[in-house]
């Protein structure tokens, strides 16, 4: 890998020097365009994503609504770095970034934590109809989220009123209807919302759907046609200027006949599968227009999933449940102290409590235990500006608390730094360096699960491989130093037209990896693993008004440091990029967008069979949109999206799901055409 920092290196003063000398002069500075999306993520202070010094993407709803997502990974496909784990089930795929996923990165639903972890089942369930903004932040993210935040943050937002109500209007209504010609799905969408005096809010509704889902190959995959319905409702009040109360409701239903071991191909234990999730939130947001020390944010909420599966072969029931109550607040103070500085002080506190319920047949399921954990951390952070410099400096400390029924308790805390300096040398040119500390505490199951992992075999008589419970497990550690130019231009190619271009290099450090080992006759959970994973990105916006166009490219390398050997699930090389033009006049839209993914052999041997994976073929695929939307007459207001995926039904696989020695007969999802009109009045 030092081959790739030597190379970025080399190509580093090029790429600052190039955009200087297409310019005769110093470019203004910059005014805000459609690229310069606003996010929270990042520093849990409102930033402009391209002037924040970390790796930060934000998916806005105009791309969400051209892409027509129907599973996660049609959201995160294209950012450097990140892809989708699991096969093409809607309902169980997960993020993954720069090679670590599960409960590695956070995800977050309107600022809720989704900490549900169980084995195969997923980990997190959202309707895509009912997004607004998807903002992923790559690498340790720790010192403000806490446990679990090693790969990054996944943070979704859901629609609100004032994306529904049209300009000069006190009510707006929304209504959707789309189909996939992949698998036969029916997508139906339906909101309205109010604004008066001081009060205003939102009721939603979305249906989903379908058939099974046919892969590249023209094989129907099975087990992919699940039917969800999910609700969502809002209600805001604003009492007085930078004030505002605000409650959210959100209930999921998922039903399905699909594997209990769902975001796999295996096709044994097949279920009839009902999960049902709910979220409830509060929130307090107060800053005051004349005073700039309190800029205060507050959220309570509580959050469950409850799975109920009966086993078709036996009518066997499993019920999985997890309750999460959790609390964030913090406030952020304006200030300075010397007269040529600027602060933005945040100091802050938040925690959590996970309890689950595992049952089989009505009594306790070792496979699930019944447990729970408290987790609570305080943080501060200050962002100090002098001049043309950002220096950001913050600090948090978290404990936690695990127990289970019958089984010894644990407890352990933590300190997570982290530092950044950003430096605007010109107004179009920001290099910045980072360093981070994160940790992932052990989850619950892999603390304490027992019993049958599965059977050996049934004659002479039965035997099975069996869990063994490891409450000694340590958390998992991440050490990252990262660099990083931002760019910005203006009136470049055409007056008015505005760049964005973020290159980054990083280099994590990571101690005490949780291993899952299966031996002839046990499964246990071990910290065995020290691990580094370094890697570039490059990410890029071109807006003009009539075109824009993306990039998105990632080289990232992993190795396991204890064994010599590459670390499992590196995503391979990658390149995306898109292209689209609007005729404003007329309302239309045209886009592509393109994806090309190097082959990836570096994989570990698989630990059960002894035989190293086969490489996951390079593939390349294409992505065609069409966007009608009359801007005036009779037709104001709805809107025609039209999209094609996977153009040229290409075979491919993703290395999330290829990575065992035995490789699935199945493809990835084969050419998809989308229909979707929509009506907003």
């Amino acid at each position: 890998m030092s081959g790739l920092f030597r190379l970025w290196l080399l190509a580093t003063p090029a790429f600052l020097v190039l955009p200087a000398m297409a310019q005769d002069a110093p470019a203004p500075a910059l005014v805000l365009t459609p690229l310069d999306a606003v996010t929270t993520t990042a520093t849990r202070t409102p930033q402009v994503a391209g002037d924040v010094a970390a790796p930060i993407s934000v998916v806005p709803r105009e791309e969400l609504r051209r892409r027509q997502p129907t599973q996660l990974q049609n959201i995160l496909g294209d950012l450097p770095g990140v892809e989708a784990d699991g096969i093409p089930r809607p309902g169980v795929q997960q993020p993954q970034i720069r090679g670590l996923g599960g409960d590695r990165v956070i995800t977050t639903l309107d600022g809720v934590r989704q900490n549900f972890s169980s084995g195969h089942r997923g980990r997190f369930f959202f309707e895509p109809e009912l997004l607004r903004q998807v903002d992923v932040l790559r690498g340790p993210a720790s010192m403000l989220y806490g446990s679990g935040a090693i790969g990054g943050v996944v943070a979704l937002r859901t629609i609100e009123a004032e994306d529904i109500i049209r300009p000069g209007r006190a009510t707006g209504f929304f209504l959707s209807q789309g189909y996939d010609t992949n698998g036969g799905r029916w997508r139906s969408a339906a909101a309205a919302a109010f604004r008066t005096g001081q009060v205003d809010g939102l009721v939603a509704y979305a249906r989903n759907a379908g058939n099974n889902i046919v892969d590249g190959a023209g094989q129907t995959i099975p087990y992919t046609d699940p039917t969800t319905q999910t609700f969502l409702a809002r209600l805001g009040w604003n009492p007085a200027p930078g004030m505002r109360f605000g409650a959210s409701f959100m209930h999921r239903e998922e039903d399905q006949i699909i594997p209990s071991a769902a975001n796999t191909l295996g096709t044994a234990d097949i279920t009839d599968r009902r999960l049902r999730a709910q979220q409830f939130a509060l929130n307090f947001d107060w800053a005051p227009p004349d005073n700039p020390w309190i800029d205060l944010r507050a959220q309570v909420y509580r959050n469950t999933v409850d799975i109920n599966e009966r086993r078709l072969t036996d009518n066997r029931r499993d019920l999985t449940d997890l309750e999460t109550w959790g609390m964030s607040v913090q406030n952020t103070s304006r200030f300075s102290v010397f007269g040529a500085e600027r602060h933005a002080l945040t100091l802050g506190f938040d925690g959590y409590r996970d309890t689950q319920e595992g049952r089989r047949n009505g009594a306790a399921r070792a496979q699930y235990p019944n447990a729970s954990q408290d987790v609570i951390g305080f943080f501060v952070q200050d962002e100090i500006t002098l001049g043309r410099a950002t220096l950001t400096g913050g600090l948090r400390y978290d404990r936690y608390e695990q127990s289970a029924d019958g089984q010894r308790g644990t407890s352990n805390d933590r300190l997570s730094p982290r530092v950044s300096f950003a430096y605007r040398v010109t107004d179009w040119m920001q290099p910045y360096i980072s360093y981070a500390e994160a940790y992932r505490a052990p989850g619950l199951s892999q603390l304490y699960n027992s019993g049958v992992h599965f059977p050996i075999s049934f004659f002479p008589f039965p035997r099975f491989n069996n869990f063994v419970p490891n409450p000694n497990l340590r958390p998992e550690t991440s050490r990252n130093l990262e660099a990083g130019v931002n760019f910005r231009f203006r009136d470049t190619i055409t007056a008015g037209d505005s760049i964005r271009i973020r290159a980054s290099a990083f280099h994590n450090d990571l101690d005490d990896f949780i291993e899952t080992l299966v031996f002839a006759t046990t499964t246990e959970q071990r910290n065995v693993t020290r691990a580094r994973i370094q890697g570039l990105e490059l990410e890029g916006q071109y807006e003009s008004g009539p075109w824009f166009a993306g990039l998105g490219a990632s080289i990232i390398r992993g190795e396991n440091r204890t064994d010599g050997g590459p670390l499992a699930l590196i995503p391979a090389h990658k390149l995306s990029m898109s292209l689209g033009r609007r005729f404003q006049e007329q309302g239309v839209t045209l886009g592509g967008r393109v994806q090309l993914v190097a082959e990836q052999g570096r994989k570990p041997v698989d630990q059960q069979t002894g035989i190293r994976p086969q490489a996951t073929p390079a593939y390349a695929l294409t992505d065609l949109f069409v966007t009608y939307a009359p801007p005036e007459g009779p037709l104001a207001g709805l809107r025609l999206d039209v999209g094609v995926s996977n153009l040229f039904d290409v075979r491919h696989r993703r290395l999330a799901w290829d990575s065992s020695s035995e490789r699935s007969s199945y493809y990835d999802v084969g050419r998809n055409v989308q229909f979707r009109l929509s009506a907003n009045f």
